[in-house]
C-alpha cells in the first residue's frame, strides 16, 4: 500500500521539452520519479514539436509509468526561448480546479524525488509564518567522486552574514543570493500569488529571459533583510545543507563539462556553509559593503 503521508495531495507537474532526441534519457531518468511525487499525479509535457514520430518517442519515454501524463504544444510561441513560459495557461487553468493542491514547473533534466517532496512540504509549514519559502538547491557530480557539487552557488558563504532563520533546535534556513533552482514547486495559495501578480511577466525578476519562467515568486513579496523569498535549510550544528533539498541536475554538465563544454566554477555541497570568514567575504570591496550594511542597521532607530 501506497504510504502518500507528507505529500501533495493531488499534483500537477509541468515539463519544459525543446525537442531533442539526445536528452530524451534525461527525461527517461527523472520522470520514473513522478508517480511517488504526490498521492494523485498529471504530468504535462510543454514541447515545441508538433512531429508525429518525435511525439511518439516523447511519449515511450514517460508511458507505463504509473501516472497519467498529456501534452500542451502552444499555438503561438513568437520565439524559441519563450516555451519556458508556456505553461502559465496550463497553471492558470489547471488552478480553477481545487482538487489540484500543488503545481511543479520543471526543466527536462532535473531530478526531484519522493524525500525532496516531503521536505518541502514541511518546509512550507516551517516558514509560513515568516513569509518565506523552501528552496531546493541544483547539484551535481564528478566523474569518480561521490560528492554532490553546486555550479548555482560557486563558492563558500560565511553563514552570519548571509540573512537566516531558526525553525527548529537544530534547524535553520539561510538565504543564500540569488538562488537559481531551474523549477518551482507551489501550493494553491502561492501559486495564486504568483500568476495574479508581477511575476506572471517575463519582464520581471533579474535574470534571462528563460531562467525567469523558474523564478516564480522568489522576488515577490521578500521580507525585510532578506534578499530573496527563497531559502535553503541546514544543520545549525555541522553548518552542513540539509540534504533533503538537494536535487540533482543529471546532465552534470557543468561540474563536468565534455570537450567543448563551459567550464564553470563548482563548490562541494558540504563545503558551501562556512562560520568562519571566507575569502570571498574579506574581498575589501565586499567586507566594506557588509560593513556599511552592518553599521547602518545597527545605529538605525526603528
Amino acid at each position: 500500500m501506497k504510504n502518500d503521508e507528507g505529500l501533495p495531495k493531488k499534483l500537477v507537474i509541468a515539463i519544459c521539452c525543446h525537442f531533442n532526441e539526445a536528452r530524451l534519457s534525461y527525461l527517461d531518468q527523472i520522470s520514473h520519479d513522478f508517480a511517488s511525487l504526490g498521492s494523485e499525479v498529471l504530468v504535462i509535457i510543454v514541447t515545441n514539436t508538433k512531429n508525429a514520430d518525435e511525439l511518439k518517442k516523447l511519449e515511450s519515454v514517460v508511458t507505463g509509468k504509473g501516472y497519467e501524463f498529456k501534452f500542451f504544444i502552444p499555438d503561438t510561441l513568437g520565439h524559441p526561448l519563450l516555451l519556458t513560459w508556456a505553461h502559465f495557461p496550463v497553471f492558470k487553468d489547471l488552478l480553477k480546479d481545487e482538487s489540484f493542491t500543488h503545481f511543479m514547473y520543471l526543466e527536462d533534466d532535473t531530478l526531484i524525488t519522493r524525500r525532496n517532496m516531503i521536505y518541502w512540504v514541511e518546509g512550507r509549514e516551517l516558514l509560513r509564518p515568516h513569509g518565506l519559502i523552501p528552496s531546493f538547491l541544483r547539484v551535481e557530480k564528478k566523474i569518480n567522486d561521490d560528492q554532490w557539487f553546486s555550479s548555482d552557488c560557486p563558492h563558500p558563504f560565511y553563514i552570519y552574514v548571509l540573512p537566516r532563520v531558526q525553525v527548529k533546535e537544530n534547524l535553520g534556513f539561510i538565504n543564500l543570493p540569488e538562488l537559481y533552482q531551474g523549477m518551482y514547486l507551489m501550493d494553491r495559495e502561492l501559486m495564486f500569488e504568483h500568476l495574479n501578480g508581477p511575476t506572471y511577466n517575463p519582464n520581471s525578476g533579474v535574470w534571462g529571459i528563460q531562467e525567469k519562467a523558474a523564478q516564480g515568486v522568489t522576488f515577490a513579496n521578500v521580507p525585510k533583510g532578506f534578499s530573496t523569498r527563497n531559502l535553503v535549510p541546514y544543520k545549525l550544528d555541522t553548518a552542513q545543507v540539509d540534504e533533503r533539498c538537494l536535487i540533482h541536475h543529471v546532465p552534470n554538465n557543468y561540474a563536468q563539462p565534455g570537450p567543448h563544454g563551459k567550464i564553470v566554477i563548482t563548490v562541494p555541497v558540504n563545503q558551501l556553509l562556512s562560520k568562519f570568514p571566507t575569502k570571498e567575504f574579506l574581498e575589501p570591496k565586499k567586507l566594506r559593503k557588509w560593513l556599511r550594511h552592518y553599521l547602518k542597521k545597527r545605529f538605525t532607530r526603528s
